[in-house]
């Protein structure tokens, strides 16, 4: 009898759908699946044809919706409008690689002589693991599973054990598909330590692609290029929003508010960390209070109508303890910052003042809490230079001079110029620097992150 993975309801803490965990022996049997469907299937079905599977699931994740966005809300505590959003925004992912399916293309390059011809063709990979965390679990995976399947790989799929969200619908619905041969998509269930570290290790995987930690994400390079398999990985960010004197103050703080706390903090490109010119941060101090209040009214915060629940209680705790060891080294809540609250639920907490060194600032906080550190603008290179994470930025300024500096002395993934995180599109490419990570996902070029090129001379 299979032993059965359990996700919990983070809103109420009560089971919500139990999975039945991979034995390591199923491990073997789903990875030599793949690989056989790769070599015997998918690597020979011409793009036009896999264009038309991918844009039958973007068809299927529209058609139902409702059941994709429930199932996702479910698992993860998001509000199901929250939810619907994200489930048409996968499938505009799906329909853009689709698209790109379509533009595989060779190249024929000149030769040194007048005879001969010189090409380069595009090979798949080949059986992609993909693991994706709780906090997005539809979105993560659209952003790499379907760009992985248009250039001919075969995926084996490993959610979260904390929140598999509608992945499991998906790969159901994609296993019913004529379209897709047996063995082209399947999903492993099971904790990371076990399930995850068996398909990382498996030698009929060749490429890993993840989304997570860092800490985790390092372990897992490490051990996927010690077996010769290629590595794209998304990890962590400690990001930072930055106010110029000259910024829209208003603007600026009800964009925080919104992107700092979406989904519960609990995302990887959260502006966590504000960095605000001090001729103005008492002015910055009344407005951000003022957007805190608006979007999380007294009376309401820390419950199921305003913020997202941490995924766990483990998690939350985790949050508390960072505050609480952050305390000696100063800092002042704005009115409005609720520092606990039933059940997973906490925040949202604004801290003001926080110093510049404090333990908050040295770390990805992944949780409904933004700090507020006051040090003139000629200072926030050197201070994003300083961080190891290189994920996300906001750059707050009317000055294009200014904004078109910081663009290009970040080393940064993913930049936003007056504007809060809602917005994105498919055609960008997303990924990190340094600590945040290694590879691109998405985009024109998405499909070279899934093959190599075959260089060829004719003569």
């Amino acid at each position: 009898m299979s032993v059965l993975l359990t996700t919990h309801d983070p809103r109420t803490g009560l089971p919500a759908v139990s999975y039945p965990c991979a034995t390591p022996e199923q491990v073997v049997q789903i990875c030599r699946r793949a690989r056989d469907a790769f070599f015997n299937q998918w690597r020979a079905v011409p793009s036009t044809e896999r264009a038309t599977a991918l844009l039958s699931v973007a068809a299927l994740l529209r058609d139902r919706l409702e059941e994709f966005a429930a199932a996702e809300a479910r698992d993860t505590g998001k509000p199901l409008d929250v939810a619907r959003g994200e489930v048409a925004g996968a499938a505009g992912l799906w329909e853009y690689a689709a698209a790109l399916a379509r533009t595989e293309h060779s190249e024929c390059l000149s030769t040194a002589t007048t005879q001969g011809l010189a090409l380069t063709l595009r090979e798949p990979m080949g059986v992609v693991g993909l693991i994706v965390p709780w906090n997005y679990p539809l979105i993560t995976a659209a952003e790499r599973m379907p760009f992985a399947l248009a250039a001919g790989c075969c995926v084996v799929l490993k959610p979260s054990e904390l929140a598999v969200g509608s992945l499991a619908l998906l790969v159901e619905a994609m296993a019913n598909n004529p379209l897709f041969p047996t063995g082209v998509v399947q999903v492993l269930f099971g904790q990371g330590d076990a399930v995850g570290r068996a398909l990382v290790a498996n030698p009929d995987v060749d490429m890993i692609a993840f989304v997570g930690s860092t800490a985790t994400g390092r372990a897992i390079e490490s051990a996927a290029t010690a077996t010769g398999k290629r590595v794209s990985a998304e990890l962590g960010g400690n990001n930072h929003v930055l106010i110029y004197p000259d910024a829209d103050l208003p603007r600026a703080a009800r964009a925080v508010v919104a992107g700092g706390f979406r989904n519960g903090g609990q995302a990887c490109i959260a502006g966590t960390h504000v960095l605000v010119d001090p001729s103005v941060a008492d002015e910055w101090a009344a407005h951000l209070e003022q957007a805190l209040r608006e979007r999380f009214p007294v009376g309401e915060a820390g419950t199921v109508a305003s913020i997202q629940p941490m995924i766990s209680a483990a998690h939350k705790q985790r949050l508390l303890a960072l505050i609480e060891q952050a305390r000696p080294a100063g800092f002042v809540p704005l009115p409005g910052s609720l520092l606990d609250g039933p059940g997973n639920f906490l925040g949202p907490v604004v801290l003001d003042r926080v110093p510049l060194h404090s333990p908050l600032r040295q770390q990805e906080i992944f949780g409904p809490v933004v700090t507020v550190t006051r040090v003139e603008a000629d200072k926030f290179p050197a201070i994003l230079a300083d961080n190891q994470y290189g994920l996300a930025v906001y750059v707050w300024t009317a000055a294009t001079s200014a904004a078109l500096a910081a663009i290009r002395q970040v080393r940064i993934g993913r930049i936003w110029v007056n504007a809060d995180p809602e917005f994105w599109l498919p055609e960008l490419p997303v990924g990190g620097f340094a600590a945040s990570g290694v590879g691109r996902e998405g985009g024109a070029k998405a499909l070279d992150t899934y093959s190599l090129p075959k260089s060829v001379l004719i003569f």
